[in-house]
């Protein structure tokens, strides 16, 4: 019995785990951004995740270094949910970087609350922006961030499938609609213009899922499960609202 078989299959978990490590700090990293760092540094904190990110590239080149010796589909499996997560920290840590330029220009027309909920010309470039911001990274530069390519028509090449940059979205909605609740009670100072960019940005990627014709499988399943972190946001909106803390 030749036995080989299992040694590339070791190779292969060796890389995966080495991958999951790297990235698991990265999420660690990022999760504490969200809760304990205030919004208008977030433009300087996230970037300085930068050499853990060449610390995933690198793991993941080493990957697809090995993996792409080998039929892509036979070993998929071993890695493709670590890949989703590494995809979603590219994901997460782009959408801070975006929240915090917002949470920036949303606040420097004025220091007072009151002022801001004018409609005055200042609110209205403000909503500008807020409309604006949430702009989902695309799947090649989530891939240019890993070191991988893009489904290619040569499957044996290992590549980031559009199915785990698709999971890896939903994973950024499920982030999201948790950050909407804590932006509001956890941070030192409450946040409540990032619930409503929040919300903006999951509907909008709720609308695009929509458009999708999916297969009764894994991702169709999620992809359902999106509406629950919709609603779960639109009621930190209407709370806000009833309060009188954010514009109706």
């Amino acid at each position: 019995m030749d036995l080989e078989i299992f040694n590339k299959c070791q190779d292969s978990i060796d890389r995966d785990s080495e991958i999951r490590e790297v990235t698991y700090t990265l999420l660690f990293s990022l999760s504490v951004i969200m809760t304990h760092v205030p919004q208008n540094i977030l433009p300087t904190f996230a970037p300085r995740t930068t050499k853990s990110f060449q610390f995933q590239k690198e793991a993941i080149q080493k990957l697809a270094s090995l993996a792409s010796q080998h039929p892509f589909y036979k070993y998929n499996a071993l890695w493709s949910r670590t890949l989703q997560n590494a995809a979603f920290a590219v994901l997460f840590r782009d959408w801070l970087v975006n929240e915090g330029n917002a949470y920036i220009a949303y606040h420097s027309g004025s220091s007072n609350p009151e002022e801001r909920d004018e409609p005055t010309e200042t609110s209205k470039e403000n909503d500008d922006v807020r409309s604006k911001v949430g702009q989902l990274t695309s799947l090649e530069r989530v891939c240019e961030t890993l070191g991988v390519k893009p489904g290619l028509e040569d499957e044996n090449t290992f590549h980031l499938t559009l199915e785990e940059y698709l999971q890896a979205t939903i994973s950024l909605i499920n982030e999201l609609s948790r950050l909407a609740l804590n932006s509001v009670i956890m941070t030192e100072n409450s946040n409540y213009s990032t619930p409503t960019r929040i919300n903006h940005f999951i509907k909008q990627l709720q609308a695009g899922f929509l458009i999708l014709n999916l297969k009764n499988d894994a991702l169709r399943s999620r992809v359902d499960s999106i509406k629950y972190d919709v609603k779960k946001v639109e009621e930190v909106i209407y709370d806000l609202s009833l309060r009188g803390l954010i514009r109706k």
